[in-house]
């Protein structure tokens, strides 16, 4: 084996020794430039300083007319615009959502190649000529020039893009810049996925500080009203929540609850359900009735739910297969017997919810239901 290695070794010096001089130092540049954004690795550096230097270093040493990075909260996204170089009015589009038509030029660039020796890229020569990508997908996007969709990826799976551009056709047809921004691609890719993991390990030890702090204030709060209040004050502080909002299904409510509700300020009653909440927002009444059905699913199924909340709602069950949301829904039951439904709504600037944050809503749902079933 150590044999093979130093042939291997012994191969590769014969032919940098043969090498031009102008082709040698562009090696050398090559390499010392990836090697300096692998320093990034395990730098202390939040997720947004961390893109931010490998985007300058790849501005610095490429004349690119423009750069955008997008990652995904899922293989299927959807996909954010993080960073934007050389883009007019960037703010337009910046921590917004990039389209993902299954024709697009995007979705084409972060499919899984079958084949491992297929080109791990989508390149376009001349967007004058081609017409592609289409302005729909990309209204930023000169109309002529090249460019090149460089996927990030975690082992296969897709977690974001690399969108790079020049005015000038076929600027991307030196292979070994095409090699290049391929590692640089690779080198991102790990360097965005370790920052997330360092961050979702903080913000978990956080939740989980929270998570005490908000069993602690349910147990010690001394009257119902005062229940209430921290169950919807403690999740939306513990969930990073915009709008939280609290319903209990008429019929399931036992009696002594549904008396004590009846009579708490601030209870609504919509439809089968009365209703406290805490929303960004004053329509109550469009909120609630976009939410109904799916309310009573996470109800009838015990299951929560993730969702879109500003996406049309065509069928309840294609939306308990998906794995992230900007709105999660839980159930709330004393026992085996449902009581009613917690539903939290992200802020429009951050990220979604996942897995772990259903985990802690859910705990959080259940030691209300126990501070509920004490009442007496």
């Amino acid at each position: 084996m150590i044999s093979e290695e130093l042939a291997h070794l012994e191969t590769m010096l014969d032919a940098v020794a043969a090498m031009p001089v102008h082709d040698l130092q562009r090696q050398i540049d090559r390499i010392l430039f990836l090697q300096n954004c692998t320093t990034l690795f395990a730098a202390p550096l939040s997720l947004s300083t961390i893109i931010t230097r490998l985007m300058d270093d790849l501005w610095q040493r490429n004349r690119f007319n423009y750069a955008a990075l997008l990652l995904g909260e899922s293989e299927l996204g959807p996909y954010h615009y993080q960073e934007l170089r050389g883009v007019v009015d960037a703010r337009r589009y910046l921590r917004k959502q990039c389209p993902l038509p299954l024709w697009g030029e995007l979705a084409h660039a972060l499919v899984r190649r079958l084949d491992p020796e297929e080109p791990d890229y989508l390149l376009i020569n001349d967007i004058a000529v081609t017409g592609r990508p289409t302005p729909d997908e990309f209204p930023w996007l000169p109309r002529s020039g090249s460019l090149i969709i460089l996927p990030l990826r975690k082992n296969t799976v897709a977690i974001g893009a690399l969108i790079l551009g020049r005015t000038n056709a076929d600027h991307f047809d030196d292979l070994e810049l095409r090699w290049e921004l391929v590692e640089f691609a690779a080198t991102m890719a790990r360097a965005v996925i370790g920052a997330q993991v360092q961050e979702e390990l903080h913000a978990r030890a956080e939740q989980l500080a929270g998570l005490q702090l908000f069993s602690r204030s349910l147990a010690t709060s001394m009257s119902f009203v005062g229940l209430l209040t921290s169950a919807i004050e403690g999740i939306a502080e513990l969930m990073g929540a915009a709008n939280v909002l609290l319903a209990f299904e008429h019929s399931a409510i036992p009696p002594h609850l549904l008396q004590r509700l009846q009579a708490t300020p601030g209870i609504h009653t919509y439809q089968n359900f009365l209703v406290i909440s805490a929303i960004a927002h004053d329509d109550q009444v469009a909120l609630f009735a976009r939410l109904h059905r799916l309310l009573l699913w996470t109800i009838d199924a015990g299951q929560p739910l993730f969702l879109d909340p500003v996406a049309p709602i065509d069928s309840i069950e294609d939306l308990n297969y998906n794995e992230t949301g900007r709105a999660l829904i839980a159930p709330i039951s004393i026992g085996e017997s449902p009581l009613g439904v917690l539903y939290i709504e992200a802020p429009p600037a951050a990220p979604g919810y996942d897995e772990g944050d259903m985990v802690v809503l859910r705990t959080a749902t259940n030691t209300l239901a126990i501070a509920l079933q004490r009442v007496g």
